[in-house]
């Protein structure tokens, strides 16, 4: 399992008083999980429970006849107050679907593979009316001009700190959230200014197309449309120093700050802003993680890492030093070789180049062994001098519930 999706499954319960903000977490649709089997520890080995609802979790259907086929004769259930209908008794690795016919409409589930250990959960939502005419006037909405107003930056944003072999990595992934039902113009573009510093700048996969990186900014070009507008980019600071501090201001308020920095060695993070800070062990790499409240627009935001590792540069000195005198001395061997009639000399700038590079990585072997520092170029892209890359994780954080209960 990648590390730092170990991370976000440990950050989780830690953050998850995000839920209850504006900003946070949201339950999805129902009718997107419809038919979804679950895979779940707290339902008996070969039980499947379907729970049939009208559009909310809140309007659970009792009294519904559930029907399953497959996996042999075709069994019923009837759903109770909770909406539930409970079939046990199922051989595990049998294929089974369940389905439901409510005012007309049937509603059935993905085929069912009967799990060796647990059971399954799944939920049949049925249209209803008064939702599905809401959503269409809140599409209607969404699709109108855009109106003056504002964005926060979300709970579920997350800043991830990698130390690198040269530089500290930073990972903003952050959701710019309208809670209006219409797209909404900011009196300007969030503007993300980089910490003193950086470079690299990039955007990452999965971010809206209205951002830009350039130069020490992040640019976010409205409207925002109504829900979340993904924003996801990356920097460099190198490393070089005990401490580094990240200062950005925050274009936007942002709901609460959430961050998990990997640790090396002797380092240690504070932050004005963070108010609850642990240390978490996951993939056999430790993590601090942490976490504070609410940000207002146009505050500082800083975070301070002490204790970062650092290398010496004598041995790189030396190294470039011999590199130079090796190629001074090639230049003059060569011109003194023209001199000498008949004798050709076309290889000899190439020859003391090789013996400069050769004589560069030799000096660079020792017990302080130069790791190669790529010189970003500064473009989009650029993170420690390679291509933009995601963080080793899954920035979505997408985990499956321990006990997803409410289906």
């Amino acid at each position: 399992m990648n590390r730092f999706v170990l991370v976000f499954v440990l950050f989780v319960p830690f953050v998850s008083s995000a839920a209850a903000q504006p900003g946070g977490t949201q339950m999805p649709d129902p009718k997107q999980m419809s038919g979804m089997p679950l895979p779940v520890p707290d339902v008996p080995v070969g039980t499947v429970t379907a729970r049939v609802i009208r559009g909310a979790l809140t309007n659970p259907l009792p009294g519904q006849t559930v029907e399953m086929t497959g996996g042999g004769a075709v069994k019923t259930a009837k759903t109770d107050d909770a909406g539930r209908a409970t079939f046990s008794g199922l051989a595990p690795g049998s294929r089974v679907k369940v389905a439901v016919v409510v005012d007309g409409e049937r509603v059935e589930s993905q085929e069912i593979v009967v799990p060796t250990n647990g059971g399954i959960r799944v939920m049949l939502v049925a249209t209803d009316a008064a939702i599905e005419k809401k959503a269409a006037e809140d599409r209607k909405l969404a699709e109108g001009p855009a109106v003056r107003g504002s964005v926060v930056i979300g709970g579920e944003s997350r800043f991830v700190i990698e130390v690198g072999d040269d530089a500290l990595n930073v990972f903003n992934l952050l959701q710019i959230v309208n809670t209006a039902k219409r797209p909404v113009q900011t009196d300007g573009p969030l503007i993300f200014e980089l910490p003193v510093g950086a470079v690299g700048a990039g955007m990452m996969e999965g971010s809206t197309p209205a951002a830009v990186a350039a130069g020490s900014r992040v640019t976010v070009n409205g409207p925002f449309a109504p829900g979340n507008t993904i924003v996801q980019f990356g920097y460099s600071v190198p490393l070089g120093a005990d401490e580094i501090v990240l200062a950005q201001k925050l274009p936007a308020p942002i709901t609460q700050v959430s961050v998990v920095a990997q640790k090396v060695g002797g380092l240690q993070f504070s932050s004005p802003q963070v108010t609850e800070r642990r240390e978490m062990p996951a993939d056999g790499q430790t993590f601090i993680v942490g976490q504070g409240g609410a940000v207002k627009a146009g505050d500082t935001l800083t975070f301070k890492l002490t204790g970062l590792p650092h290398r010496t540069v004598w041995p790189r000195n030396i190294a470039l030093f011999l590199s130079a005198v090796i190629l001074a001395g090639g230049a003059w061997g060569a011109m003194r070789n023209s001199a000498t009639p008949g004798q050709s000399t076309a290889g000899a700038p190439r020859q003391a180049v090789r013996r400069a590079r050769g004589a560069g990585d030799a000096a660079a072997q020792g017990d302080d062994r130069v790791t190669d520092v790529r010189v970003p170029s500064g473009g989009p892209g650029d993170v420690a001098g390679g291509p933009l890359r995601r963080p080793r994780v899954d920035p979505s954080g997408s985990i499956s519930p321990r006990s997803a209960s409410w289906m």
